[in-house]
């Protein structure tokens, strides 16, 4: 079964468009292939809740400017709340720009907000160079990539945290607070029940995969906690489902079941490219995801397939080895 995008929210980037009662998406560009992320204005009694902040570059705020006139809703005056649901530059990189044009308090998750101040508050990135070079990427791409994915982001100097269970104003309702980790370690979404509207983030998406990656600062085992949040999703009220990128759906548990199959495909897939000899997961990584990739991307693609190297190990299936300054992976 494939699950169908909805006739919802076919917008061009840069613009807002209905997609619910009281809810509009716009698409606010980013300068990378994704070509967008999406993120939702929602009015209520309280004023706006706007869900997630965009990457700050110029051609996003214009975005922002355009699209929340179209909706109805001036952001000097009418923005009751900001909600990022994870601490990506995508997601979370306008926040202090938007908290600032709005007078807006900017919420997140409440250990997420010590995170992102970690890991946005520096430009170092010598020891991420390090974490891709360990793990076989060599080190004049390790060098390029770590200076496009790690980097100074200006924060917000307070943020609002936020509880699993919580339940939020959202249009004449709420929402609940829902935590999703896989993508992020402390990714949220927002579930208004009583609409059955679920504000997915980057958890589900359609027409493309969350990225789950393993990276220096993740918790331990994302792929297993990634495919326990789903699993635990399975049945969860939720007829429209608005995600971070791509289309818009309807079908909650069938796409659930379609990501938990995509996962244990590419465990098989990269099961089989270790069985004949141990490999660096950068050579996995080059053979799984083939095609040309930019330094960007061929890190991504590495921290996924760590990723799931690790599952593999967790579930008895692969072993890690040493070799020589590299980790190598082969199966059990």
């Amino acid at each position: 079964m494939t699950v169908a995008p909805s006739e919802l929210a076919t917008q061009p980037i840069g613009e807002a468009a209905p997609v619910a009662e009281d809810v509009w998406q716009l698409k606010l560009p980013v300068p990378f292939p994704l070509r967008f992320v999406s993120v939702y204005l929602v009015e209520g009694e309280d004023g706006w809740t706007l869900v997630d902040a965009g990457y700050d570059h110029p051609p996003a705020r214009e975005a922002w400017e355009a699209g929340a006139a179209a909706a109805g809703c001036d952001l000097a005056r009418d923005v009751g709340r900001i909600v990022v649901t994870h601490f990506h530059p995508d997601h979370i990189g306008a926040a202090r720009w938007l908290g600032e044009r709005t007078d807006a308090p900017v919420c997140m998750m409440e250990r997420e907000i010590p995170f992102s101040r970690k890991l946005w508050g520096s430009s170092d990135t010598g020891s991420f160079e390090e974490y891709l070079v360990r793990y076989g990427m060599p080190r004049g791409m390790a060098e390029e990539a770590a200076a496009v994915v790690r980097y100074a982001l200006p924060l917000p100097d307070e943020m609002i945290p936020l509880q699993p269970g919580e339940k939020l104003p959202m249009a004449d309702g709420t929402a609940r607070i829902i935590h999703t980790p896989g993508h992020a370690d402390n990714q949220i979404v927002l579930h208004d029940e009583a609409r059955g509207i679920l504000f997915a983030a980057d958890h589900l998406l359609l027409g493309i995969t969350p990225n789950i990656g393993l990276w220096p600062e993740s918790e331990p085992h994302p792929l297993a906690r990634y495919l326990e949040s789903l699993e635990r999703m399975r049945g969860l009220r939720a007829d429209l489902v608005l995600p971070g990128h791509g289309p818009v759906f309807r079908d909650l548990d069938g796409r659930i079941g379609e990501l938990i199959l995509h996962h244990q495909e590419r465990l098989e897939t990269m099961w089989h490219t270790i069985s004949d000899h141990p490999k660096t997961p950068y050579e996995v990584s080059r053979l799984v995801f083939r095609g040309t990739l930019t330094d960007h991307q061929r890190c991504f693609a590495l921290a996924e397939t760590l990723a799931h190297l690790d599952y593999l190990v967790l579930t008895g299936r692969a072993q890690q080895v040493q070799q020589a300054e590299y980790v190598a992976y082969q199966a059990a």
